[in-house]
């Protein structure tokens, strides 16, 4: 592997430590996940991904802010070490937000085709990523009153 290349895969693998998603990963994990996610810069501006079309990547926050849209309203913004696309990237639906670029944004991104081969050749990854949207989740939810 070229010297620039093993430079550019360990950032990633130290950044990948810092995302709750991939927290829990060993390290042989991690340089997996590392191999297939590529870097994706966008503009201040920029609409990384719209609400309703399918998604086709997860995207992990790098550098930058970004605003995430569920029917036209900001519900939230996310900064480094957020990631978005976790369930786009599982289940091939649609996306269930838009993200707009706030900044320049530098993400490091996994399409789904090579996430879902690496979850095939690392079952016990599928496992720690599972349990970590599901809190994901449950922690978005609102809770039910009767």
């Amino acid at each position: 592997m070229p010297r620039k290349r093993q430079a550019e895969k360990k950032e990633v693998v130290e950044f990948l430590r810092t995302v709750p998603l991939f927290s829990a990963c060993t390290q042989k994990e991690l340089n997996t996940i590392a191999e297939v996610t590529k870097e994706v810069p966008f503009p201040a501006g920029a609409e990384i991904c719209r609400e309703g079309e399918t998604g086709v990547g997860l995207h992990l926050i790098v550098e930058g802010e970004t605003r995430v849209q569920i029917g036209g309203r900001t519900r939230r913004r996310l900064g480094p070490g957020a990631y978005f696309g976790e369930i786009a990237v599982l289940d091939g639906g649609p996306r269930t937000a838009t993200v707009v670029a706030e900044t320049p944004v530098r993400t490091f991104a996994v399409s789904s085709w090579n996430f879902k081969g690496v979850l095939r050749s690392h079952p016990t990854l599928a496992v720690k990523l599972l349990e970590e949207v599901c809190r994901r989740i449950r922690s978005y939810a609102t809770p039910v009153s009767h």
